[in-house]
């Protein structure tokens, strides 16, 4: 699904060269391109079995569903995959009709505990679509294992129950999802569902009551979950609501994806991938789907084709408001600056009373280093949002270091404090404040103090770690200083600023060598210093450090000299997730000085 069409890939011009190519294309996350050459590799050789299990794997994770069937079916009976052709042949069969098929497809022997969820789920749904909907219920009811099935097997079970127009069954079973909080830490998406679905079922029978009872019970577990205020504004206006599922396909769709989240996380995000993209074959316009296959294109930077799954949410979901913001910090990473710009300028006007939105916006113009701009936005977010609210901190923080940078610290040290007082263990906050009173030579044993904590709330940062090197570095206390710089080199080792920090530090203790060594390293470290860096780092190999080298620093603190844990910072204010999903995903900051924006995950 890429954003714009693409030029074919060159010919590889040998079955080694195809393969090799689209292996290569494959690790580095560029599925669209491995798909190609996997097409040409088959084009040469159709028969080898290698070959077409690894193009199917591919075909499947990119979304081109039809070619994964087509070579499933070939791989049927293959040892090798046979379980995946098998449960990409069922998931064919339903998107048929054909359930029976699909019931004979997904009776595979010896699963695995997830295996033998998804595969009972999934006949379920293929029993409810041939009509025997108390053997559905009965196959969910009768899938015993792991403790963990439940929040699962309920939410499912009262899916089946309000497709077939059987109330009853369904509100027990969702009840029971909705009353037990705790389930929501096996499966956020499972609770969360359940909940929705409960609103939405009390709600088509006449129970208004009950149905925001329902949306209640979920916001008590996820406030910012939007799906549920926006069901929630719905209910209360007394629009008719939709039901959570209206065909089977969506169903066993819902089963894919629930299940694919709950596994979205390190090495199980390859099998998160193809659950998506084998429940987009059932359900391609699901927003939820969707928007949890742009966070896994965001993982692997495939930003344009994040953006064209966002732009594929339907206008009328609840997802829409997110995806347009996520569009916008895409578009950012994408180095499409001023398109992301314009785009969020564009939010703000269509979501004026929206936090997100202006939080948002003020990433990009943070990033940007506009940041009189970024602080009008914040002024606006922290207007609209409730301001003494703990999650709020981080609305300060991003403000006060707006203010900082234009050197308006009267304004920037009460919002520091503020979200010290919101949030009291924050080591962004404490570094950034206790950093800025030791550069300052104010309240200079409260600001250390303040950095200590700062470490060890994140002893493995090697930026905050830098900070406090730098620290002892400016008071003077150049042995402590080598020691903690010495600790975020090893932690950070090719960043700029931290080897030209330590490099300072070595000059000064007369390990002059050394210095040099590092302040080489700077030089061609990642990100790459800017020019001024540069220069400043050149003159420095040339003549070491200079008599007024520190008094020059002491006067102007330059983006070299800030607080170093402005690299997380840069769009903690942003909540743009859509919901606190298991396996939610998001951008993360860039490195080097945090000129990027993020979304919070």
């Amino acid at each position: 699904m890429p954003a714009v069409p693409k030029p074919p890939v060159e010919s590889a011009g040998s079955l080694s060269g195809a393969y090799l190519a689209a292996k290569t294309a494959q690790a580095a996350g560029d599925l669209d391109t491995a798909t190609d050459y996997y097409t040409q590799a088959l084009a040469i050789d159709p028969t080898s079995a290698m070959l077409q299990q690894d193009a199917m794997f591919a075909y499947l994770a990119d979304g081109r569903f039809k070619e994964g069937v087509d070579l499933a079916a070939k791989l049927h009976d293959d040892e090798t995959v046979a379980k995946v052709a098998r449960i990409t042949l069922g998931v064919d069969a339903l998107t048929k009709g054909d359930y029976e098929a699909a019931i004979a497809e997904f009776a595979i022997p010896n699963p695995s505990d997830l295996d033998a969820l998804l595969l009972a789920q999934m006949t379920a749904w293929a029993k409810a679509g041939a009509g025997h909907v108390d053997e559905a219920l009965s196959q969910i009811d009768q899938t015993k294992g792991a403790p963990w099935y439940g929040v699962f097997n309920g939410y499912q079970k009262g899916l089946v129950a309000s497709l077939a127009g059987r109330p009853q069954v369904a509100r027990a079973a969702f009840g029971d999802v909705v009353k037990d909080q705790t389930l929501a830490r096996t499966s956020p998406d499972a609770y969360l569902g359940a909940a929705d679905a409960l609103a939405r079922l009390e709600a088509r029978e006449g129970d208004k009551d009950a149905a925001l009872k329902a949306v209640d019970a979920g916001l008590a577990v996820a406030p910012n979950y939007t799906p549920l205020s926006f069901l929630r504004e719905r209910i209360e206006r007394g629009e008719t609501i939709e039901p959570a599922v209206a065909r089977v396909q969506e169903g066993a769709a819902e089963t894919l994806y629930v299940l694919g989240q709950a596994i979205n996380r390190g090495d199980g995000r390859d099998v998160a991938l193809l659950y998506f993209q084998l429940a987009r074959a059932l359900h391609p316009r699901s927003p939820a789907l969707l928007t949890a296959l742009a966070g896994i294109a965001e993982q692997a930077d495939q930003l344009d084709l994040a953006i064209s799954y966002y732009k594929a949410v339907p206008e009328n979901s609840a997802f829409r408001h997110t995806a347009d913001l996520q569009i916008g910090l895409d578009l950012w990473y994408a180095d499409k600056k001023d398109e992301a710009k314009r785009h969020l300028e564009r939010a703000v006007r269509d979501y004026p009373d929206d936090v997100r939105a202006h939080t948002a916006l003020a990433d990009v113009l943070s990033a940007d280093k506009d940041y009189a701009r970024a602080a009008d936005a914040l002024n606006k977010a922290i207007e609209l949002a409730k301001a003494d609210k703990t999650d709020n901190w981080n609305l300060y923080y991003q403000r006060g270091i707006a203010y900082e940078r234009q050197k308006m610290w009267d304004k920037a040290e009460p919002d520091f404090k503020k979200a010290l007082e919101l949030s009291p263990d924050q080591p962004q906050v404490l570094n950034y404040l206790g950093y800025s009173w030791v550069d300052m030579d104010r309240h200079l044993d409260e600001g250390l103090d303040m950095i200590k904590r700062a470490v060890d709330l994140r002893p493995n940062d090697g930026y905050i770690i830098d900070s406090l090197g730098w620290a002892y570095y400016r008071l003077g206390r150049y042995e402590d200083a080598v020691d903690q710089l010495e600790r975020a080199v090893l932690i950070t080792p090719m960043d700029p600023t931290i080897n030209d920090h330590l490099g300072d530090a070595y000059w000064k203790v007369d390990r002059k060598r050394e210095a040099k060594f590092q302040w080489q390293r700077a030089l061609v470290g990642k990100p790459e210093p800017d020019a001024d860096q540069r220069k400043e780092i050149e003159a420095k190999l040339k003549n070491g450090l200079s008599a007024g080298a520190d008094t020059e620093k002491a006067e102007t603190k330059s983006s070299e000299t800030a607080p170093r844990a402005e690299a997380e910072a840069k769009g903690a204010a942003s909540d743009l997730t859509v919901a606190p999903a298991a396996g939610s995903t998001g951008s993360t900051a860039a490195p080097g000085g945090g000129e990027a924006p993020k979304s919070a995950d």
